[in-house]
């Protein structure tokens, strides 16, 4: 029966330590960066445990145990405590869905570039720091490769119910460029439970891996995109529309609605102006994030209910409003800090400048606030 264990040291920033039958060990350190740097470790007739899950978590203070005679000390990974965890819960497994996104604008002649990406399907928000643990999984369930961690650092990460997300970019190095024994995965499995028992999430994907312990999967930290505008696109019209809105031709104005206010959070207005002699269309919502005086982000959002509404043409003048509700840092039991601005994206491909409008609003200082945004609606 295989042993199944994952244990952590800090190698060149990040490093992951397979337990092995017989007490000895296997260590990669963390990429550089460019995730083309494979590390080349012992055949895989000496690899005979089957890794479970990676820490899902910041790699936090370890603890050194020894097997007593039966191998080498190995340096365990400890479990957050999620009561001292700042922001929502810990994520798990069980409330998030995965998908796999190659991604041919980051792949080379040598490496295959792709996105995991998670999006929280429960109804309460939940966090996440670190590097999800990944396996690729042959048709059978076993296990082919596991991914290490690329660079060094990370940030907590918010996901908020109903639909938001957050990905990790991923670099798949060629088989033919290591020279290893190759085998083509079907499918990933992620772990995001901190305990690594949550059983994973899975999706297909057919990428080519070395199975002969060579490494060339590698996995960035997870990074939240919540509120990242193109998701969604404009219901069949039967006269065309003009193009999208740009961020570039907007202007933006936060307005308090104290009407809008409930328990716990108080509401407010974003008025969006076109200030060109372009018209444009609008629909859905915007990308709404939270900055600081310095442009630090210090909030995001998340968008209530799932009709976009129809899309309406905003010529010179014309103004799309979108409603909101701002969580209070009190009620939200944080630390408060006040926010300089808001910055929306409203561009499709959420390749734009966004649209900037002061907004004096009380935030949690670990960056944990979420607001509510309603779609456009035309003022």
């Amino acid at each position: 029966m295989y042993t199944k264990r994952v244990v952590f040291r800090a190698i060149a920033g990040v490093a992951l330590t397979a337990a092995l039958t017989g007490g000895s060990a296997m260590v990669a350190g963390a990429a550089d960066g460019s995730g083309l740097d494979p590390m080349v470790v012992p055949s895989a007739s000496a690899v005979t445990s089957e890794v479970l899950a990676a820490e899902a978590s910041r790699p936090s203070t370890a603890t050194t145990s020894a097997d007593s005679g039966e191998g080498p000390a190995v340096s365990e990974a400890v479990a957050p405590d999620p009561t001292g965890q700042p922001g929502p819960t810990h994520c798990e497994d069980s409330q998030l869905a995965m998908d796999y996104r190659e991604r041919p604008d980051r792949s080379t002649s040598e490496a295959l570039g792709f996105d995991v990406v998670f999006t929280n399907a429960g109804s309460q928000p939940c966090s996440f720091d670190g590097w999800p643990g990944l396996v690729a999984e042959g048709a059978d369930g076993e296990t082919l490769t596991w991914a290490l961690a690329s660079g060094s650092t990370s940030t907590l990460t918010v996901l908020p119910p109903n639909g938001g997300q957050a990905v990790a970019e991923g670099t798949a190095v060629l088989p033919s460029v290591s020279r290893c024994a190759e085998a083509t995965s079907d499918h990933l499995r992620a772990y995001i439970s901190s305990d690594g028992a949550g059983g994973g999430i899975v999706d297909d994907a057919q990428i080519s891996v070395c199975t002969d312990g060579t490494w060339t999967l590698w996995l960035g930290p997870l990074v939240a995109v919540h509120g990242a505008p193109g998701e969604v696109t404009p219901p069949d019209e039967p006269e065309p529309l003009p193009a999208k809105c740009q961020d570039e031709q907007l202007t933006l104005d936060y307005i308090a609605r104290p009407d809008l206010s409930v328990v716990g959070a108080s509401g407010f207005e974003l008025v969006f102006t076109n200030a060109t002699d372009i018209a444009c269309s609008m629909w859905g919502w915007p990308g709404l994030v939270v900055e600081s005086a310095d442009g630090t982000r210090i909030g995001s959002s998340w968008a209530v209910g799932d009709d976009m509404g129809e899309p309406f043409v905003l010529e010179n003048g014309d103004a799309a409003t979108v409603l909101g509700t701002a969580p209070d840092p009190a009620a939200w039991g944080c630390e408060a800090v006040m926010a300089d601005h808001l910055r929306a994206y409203v561009t499709s491909d959420g390749a734009g400048p966004g649209v900037v409008g002061t907004a004096q609003i009380p935030v949690c200082a670990d960056g944990s606030t979420v607001l509510e945004i309603w779609p456009f609606t035309a003022a």
